[in-house]
């Protein structure tokens, strides 16, 4: 009885937050005039759905180049900011030097600053690098200011912490330097953290908005956000289009963190354990 009440209750969990998400999905299929006609009742009805939304929202918001340019944006922030945050959580955990922790504590305090506290300063210092106008320097101006987080160092630091000192100490009588050291040996040991950074960088950066609204002025340079809040904006207003292009901004992330959610599991598990 326990276990069949535990599983109900489940259910009923899960139930109540992909309701929102079937309706959407059940939605962007249905005529425009049907859409808002049953409320959430309509998703057990099956009459009248084709695929003209999508073909709407792809033509209507150009969402091919939009998700080309949030994928160059993602792919950007997270490659390099891999490896511009694992080197300095390395350097932070593993290497001695003057000053570290009070240069640890400087960057923890980044942490509590909002994006939309450094909106400007991130705008004129785009402006002054020549980071606005053209396409290569748009794509800049979205990757360059959020490739180094405190966040994600903070959180490599400490598993980094967590790796047995012996390993190290193995490889500095083989005659590894640091480098070697972090790129052989740490760098491999935490793969699941690294898979973790990713799903937070994806889940951050694709829903992107103020930031792109302000660099992307040409719509050649427009995100996948931007794209679907200009359907809101252009007549005619049509549901059917945006329920479909939210449908087609959700289903990549849903995608990548499907693929990689073993990953993130092994991660919080030994954090758990540790």
């Amino acid at each position: 009885m326990k276990r069949i009440l535990g599983w109900g209750l489940s259910l009923l969990v899960a139930w109540f937050f992909l309701v929102p998400l079937i309706w959407m999905v059940h939605a962007s299929l249905r005529p425009e005039a049907e859409i808002f006609r049953g409320g959430m009742l309509s998703i057990f009805s099956i009459d009248q759905l084709s695929w003209s939304n999508y073909a709407d929202a792809w033509r209507r918001a150009q969402f091919g180049r939009a998700l080309l340019n949030s994928i160059i944006q993602l792919v950007g922030i997270i490659g390099i900011g891999l490896w511009i945050n694992s080197m300095a959580a390395f350097a932070f955990a593993r290497m001695q030097f003057a000053g570290r922790d009070l240069l640890f504590a400087l960057v923890l305090i980044l942490v509590i600053l909002p994006v939309e506290v450094l909106i400007i300063p991130l705008f004129l210092t785009a402006r002054d690098l020549n980071l606005m106008g053209g396409y290569a320097a748009t794509m800049g101006a979205l990757i360059i200011p959020f490739t180094a987080k405190a966040v994600n160092v903070f959180f490599l630091r400490q598993h980094f912490l967590q790796l047995p000192t012996a390993l190290e100490e193995a490889a500095r009588v083989e005659g590894a330097n640091w480098f070697q050291i972090y790129w052989h040996i740490a760098l491999p040991s935490i793969k699941p953290a690294l898979a973790t950074v990713i799903v937070l960088d994806v889940l951050t950066h694709w829903s992107d908005f103020i930031w792109p609204l302000v660099v992307c002025t040409r719509e050649e340079t427009r995100t996948v956000q931007i794209s679907l809040a200009n359907l809101f904006t252009q007549p005619p207003i049509q549901y059917g289009a945006i329920l479909a292009c939210a449908v087609m901004a959700t289903l990549p992330v849903l995608i990548l963190f499907r693929w990689i959610q073993r990953h993130v599991v092994s991660s919080e598990l030994a954090a758990g354990i540790k």
